[in-house]
């Protein structure tokens, strides 16, 4: 399915770098219906979204009434901590029509504020943990409507199915999140009456989900910070990421990220609007693309699309999936500009959910001349080589088992491990290395090999 969406997307859509967006996928498709096994995805700005299939329309941390502080004249007053904090229930109804389900990530305001107003005049089941389902208890939402989630479960709705992914909330305050005395942190109590106080709205907990629907799995992200282990081996096709600048307050945010999930095919920032300032300014202009030139280094196979306000992103079906994933049986797997001159080899074979990666070197794809640099610079190729070919065949570096490094001088053995780890920087595979006399090219100062089993969560 990625490798299909990955062909479908580069096709639809203008490069990474660029930061365009795909024309193809907005104005008209707000309204036209559907094909199975399409998903439309409709930004309702800060972490907020609207997802479907055009079977079942499932909302994500809603927060319509964040427009309401942009007026013409300029922005009103926040909302101080212990003033009355209502939904702007005019916003929310020339927004939202129809909702089946309400996720919530956590408890704070900008994502939990709207959700029980949505919830009694929709009729949508709201999934949070305890502080979510609270809030919405306030606005008299029925526990009938209500489901209470920890994180760990895997609930199936029919229509769609539904991982709750224990996460952790961004590291605001210059990393003094947890103790900051602002009072936003802890749980909500049973017993609330809306409208509440500003105050009232604490996180209680944070939550990641991955949402199946229609054929697409899509990872939600309410805050710029992850578990890391809980991410690993997970395989989105549709990343919603948390992505304004208190990602930076974390190690290597964006790298990690990708590599955890396996470089999915479309990336979409989320949580990085300027909290619906129609004039951001140059600084979150300049932050929005930084976070893309992040996902182009970690990830170059991902694509990015930048949400706009209320305008709709149509995902292909995922029917046309990679034949290589659907067809059973040993499979020879050549990618164009690594594939051998001479058939004496195939560069991976893939058999069931098994991948035999070919020893490769740090030659320059389309060429076949090594890269110049050194052990550092021919190693990095060479990952990147390994890479292409487990894509190819329907892997990830995640699914790697096991690695056997040939070195032609041991010296070189540090170097080539300084850049070999990036590509591992969890859970590593198993390895070998040894000193070789002498490699078929005689540029190559280092190959590799490698072998896959494909996992998924």
């Amino acid at each position: 399915m990625r490798r299909f969406l990955r062909a479908v997307l580069s096709l639809a859509c203008v490069a990474v770098a660029t930061e365009a967006l795909c024309a193809q996928t907005r104005g008209a498709a707000a309204t036209a219906p559907l094909k199975a096994g399409e998903l439309r995805l409709t930004y309702l700005g800060n972490a907020g979204w609207e997802i479907t299939d055009g079977k079942k329309i499932v909302l994500v941390d809603p927060f319509l009434t964040q427009f309401a502080r942009w007026t013409p004249k300029g922005p009103a007053p926040e909302v101080g901590p212990n003033d009355p904090y209502p939904a702007d229930t005019a916003l929310i109804n020339a927004h939202v029509k129809k909702a089946d389900y309400i996720v919530i990530t956590h408890g704070h305001p900008d994502h939990a504020l709207d959700a029980g107003y949505i919830s009694k005049r929709t009729g949508a089941v709201i999934i949070g943990h305890e502080t979510a389902a609270n809030l919405a208890r306030a606005y008299d939402v029925p526990d009938s409507n209500i489901i209470t989630v920890v994180g760990g479960e895997d609930y199936e709705f029919g229509d769609f199915s539904l991982r709750v992914v224990p996460n952790i909330h961004s590291a605001l305050d210059k990393k003094h999140y947890f103790n900051n005395g602002r009072g936003i942190v802890g749980n909500a109590p049973r017993g609330l009456k809306a409208p509440l106080k500003r105050n009232a709205y604490v996180e209680g907990g944070n939550l990641a989900y991955i949402l199946r629907m229609g054929g697409h799995e899509v990872l939600i992200m309410g805050s710029m910070n992850y578990l890391e282990n809980e991410m690993v081996g997970l395989r989105p096709d549709i990343a919603l990421v948390g992505a304004n600048s208190q990602r930076l307050e974390i190690h290597d945010f964006t790298g990690r990220l990708m590599r955890a999930l396996g470089s999915p095919a479309l990336v979409i920032p989320s949580h990085a609007d300027a909290y619906g300032d129609p004039n951001p300014t140059a600084a979150a202009l300049a932050d929005r693309k930084k976070f893309i030139q992040e996902v182009a280094a970690s990830s170059p196979t991902s694509r990015v699309i930048s949400p706009v306000w209320f305008e709709p992103i149509v995902v292909p079906a995922a029917t046309a999936a990679a034949t290589v994933a659907a067809t059973p049986g040993r499979q020879v797997i050549n990618p164009p500009g690594i594939a051998p001159l001479v058939p004496a080899y195939s560069v991976a074979i893939r058999d069931g959910d098994q991948v035999f990666v070919s020893g490769m070197t740090g030659i320059k794809p389309g060429t076949q001349d090594i890269i110049e640099g050194g052990v550092g610079a021919q190693t990095r190729q060479t990952m990147e080589n390994i890479r292409t070919s487990l894509q190819a065949a329907g892997a990830t570096m995640a699914d790697v088992s096991e690695c056997t490094v040939f070195l032609m001088d041991m010296a070189d053995y540090a170097a080539m491990n300084s850049v070999y780890v990036e590509f591992f920087r969890v859970n590593p595979p198993a390895r070998a290395a040894m000193a070789v006399t002498a490699l078929p090219r005689p540029a190559a100062r280092v190959e590799i090999k490698c072998s896959a089993k494909l996992h998924r969560r």
